[in-house]
């Protein structure tokens, strides 16, 4: 069944890479490259969300990432209102 899956994403990103490389040919290698690799990660996360349902998305990371700041933020705030 995940087979299935897998097999629907790269037919999803097949098409869409066929029919937006259509209307880049005046578009310079710099954005063709920037293009590809958006694409990729994009495919990637795909591809491990399907494998992997409950796994935590990208807001989840930010949220992991940006906490100890948000905290601290917190603190100069409480401490500075009194």
């Amino acid at each position: 069944m995940i087979w299935g899956k897998l097999l629907g994403v790269a037919a999803v990103l097949t098409l869409m890479v066929l029919h937006d490389w259509r209307s880049m040919p005046s578009y310079t290698k710099r954005e063709k490259t920037a293009y590809c690799a958006l694409t990729g990660l994009g495919a990637i996360l795909a591809i491990l969300l399907v494998i992997d349902p409950q796994m935590p998305g990208p807001t989840q990371w930010l949220d992991v990432i940006y906490k100890p700041l948000v905290d601290l933020m917190e603190k100069f705030t409480v401490r500075r209102n009194g």
